[in-house]
């Protein structure tokens, strides 16, 4: 690749220089500290310490070894939340024999998957048996891959067996691979909004200084117990959350999937100290917590990420849970997933405030010619720092369109105030403009949702044959609510100006998600501009 990297050096004080050495000294400083808490396609959840976790990933590796699989394969995994422990030891035991990991979007459809199969050069597949008859339907469209390898009951007698191929590994054979801080540990796809994803390539370094730089943003202690249902597949999963505390030495408690009641049981019964998730499930969350049968007094810090927090969903998670730190986190694949936060003394006095630069992060808002925004003006935000990727796999053009001038270019509007601190704006392609006005659909969602029965809303652009573009939003009503469009326009008067209000409105059940939360704006253009809005 010829762009202009915006990467920096690891720290040389850092003295674990690749995700491997994140787990051995763990396994060999504070060897019966739980590390991991997960699903498993064989054993139900298990409770992994670190030494057991390290133990496994050698056997892992062995498992792979023996199957064929050698230094730089790149091998695809096709696994759930339900087998996070498969994920996790199967992932790191890939890398242990210098192996490339590509997380494969569970949700993906047969097209998508192939694409992404395809296109990052896949070897080897290693598939949770639910998935079979989806790969039963890819394979005569995977040349490249000549390795299968399921999980589970109910795969293809073509495949390798994966509980005989680890049953029959001693983990010791052989020792780790030669892995530099500079060896490539996994290539992570975007999520895919529009058209194919990107697979974003991602350094042993780069993932060393995403789990400094997060578990400092957070603030993680070793006796933290952290809780997510972030899906391994995606960059806050298998990045955000597993390395920042593998780099402190703490636990992780991986939901097999997002369900309030069972996010708040896992809570009551885990002692979870943190917890991540998209804004949603928050919202989810408070309707359905009754502190006389769930125990959240073990809560110390709530993260929202993935996806901008409504204003008035913070407000709310700080009057129900008045002991609770809420802290903002921003950041994108891309970057490790790195950014920014917001410490939680400033959630309120900084409300809508995504913060300043996590630790090895360097976080601004620019103009097009490099000079920093003034307060109030809206730039595009960049980053640099030893977290970003080393570029697009196979694709110049994207990278360079995303790494120039010494910084990653992010796609992102912001603006900062006279502290300093970034506001996230909207994505590039999410401004609105209208008869000339640049309009924000997150200051239009943010007022909207102030609505005391709005549960959840959406604003993207419609086409205008006169205006250009006008605004149109969707909207999620509260249980047993009667709200109309025209109470919603009224309703945003007050709020903001008259050009900015949404003239089409429309009710529906739920907002399109991509896995890791983020409401699918493209799918709701399409409805809008096609008159579909179921």
């Amino acid at each position: 690749m010829a762009a202009q990297y915006a990467t920096a050096s690891l720290p040389s004080s850092v003295k674990e220089r690749n995700i491997l050495a994140l787990v051995e000294r763990g396994a060999r400083e504070y060897p019966n500290r739980l590390a991991l808490v997960g699903g498993s396609a064989d054993s139900g959840e298990e409770r992994l310490t670190y030494s057991q976790l390290d133990w496994r990933i050698r056997r892992a590796a062995d498992a792979l070894r023996s199957a064929g699989l050698r230094a730089k394969a790149h091998v695809a995994l096709l696994l759930s939340n339900a087998c996070a422990v498969d994920y996790v030891t199967i992932a790191f035991g890939a890398m242990r024999l210098g192996a490339v990991v590509v997380p494969l979007n569970t949700r993906y459809a047969a097209d998508e998957q192939a694409y992404s199969i395809d296109a990052m050069d896949v070897e080897a597949l290693v598939y949770e048996a639910a998935y079979s008859d989806l790969v039963d339907r890819l394979r005569p469209r995977l040349s490249r891959v000549d390795t299968f390898i399921a999980l589970g009951k109910g795969a293809a007698p073509e495949a390798l067996d994966w509980s005989a191929l680890y049953g029959s590994a001693d983990g010791g054979s052989e020792g780790p691979a030669d892995i530099s801080e500079d060896s490539v540990a996994d290539i992570l796809l975007t999520s895919g909004t529009t058209g194919y994803p990107k697979g974003v390539v991602l350094t042993h370094a780069n993932a060393v200084a995403t789990g400094i730089a997060i578990s400092g943003a957070l603030g993680l202690r070793e006796t933290d117990v952290y809780q997510s249902a972030f899906p391994l597949f995606t960059s806050s999963g298998f990045h955000f959350n597993l390395l920042s505390v593998l780099t402190v030495g703490a636990t992780m408690v991986i939901e097999p999937v997002f369900d309030a009641r069972a996010m708040l049981e896992g809570i009551t019964r885990e002692r979870t100290t943190v917890y991540l998730g998209v804004p949603a499930a928050y919202i989810f969350m408070m309707e359905v917590y009754d502190p006389s049968v769930h125990d959240v007094s073990s809560i110390r810090l709530f993260d929202y990420g993935g996806a901008p927090m409504a204003k008035d969903v913070i407000r709310r998670l700080f009057e129900t849970f008045p002991g609770v730190e809420l802290r903002q986190t921003y950041g994108l694949t891309e970057a490790g997933p790195t950014g920014t936060y917001l410490p939680g003394e400033l959630a309120i006095s900084k409300l809508g405030s995504v913060g300043s630069s996590m630790p090895l992060c360097d976080v601004h808002c620019l103009r097009p010619d490099l000079t920093p925004v003034a307060p109030g003006e809206v730039g595009e935000i960049v980053m640099r720092g030893p977290t970003v990727m080393r570029g697009y796999y196979r694709n110049e053009e994207a990278t360079n369109a995303a790494i120039h001038d010494g910084w990653l270019w992010t796609g992102d509007l912001g603006t900062v105030d006279e502290d300093g601190l970034l506001y996230y704006v909207d994505r590039n392609k999410d401004i609105i403009i209208r008869g000339g006005f640049n309009i924000s659909s997150m200051e239009v969602e943010n007022a909207v949702f102030e609505h005391p029965d709005v549960q959840e809303v959406a604003v993207v652009a419609i086409p205008h044959e006169k205006l250009g573009e006008d605004v149109c939003a969707f909207v999620v009503r509260r249980p047993a609510t009667t709200v109309t469009a025209e109470d919603i326009r009224d309703f945003c008067r007050d709020r903001i100006a008259d050009y900015k209000i949404p003239r089409h409105i429309h009710f529906v059940d739920e907002l399109p998600r991509n896995p890791t939360g983020k409401i699918q704006k493209n799918v709701l253009r399409d409805r809008a501009r096609d008159g579909d809005q179921s």
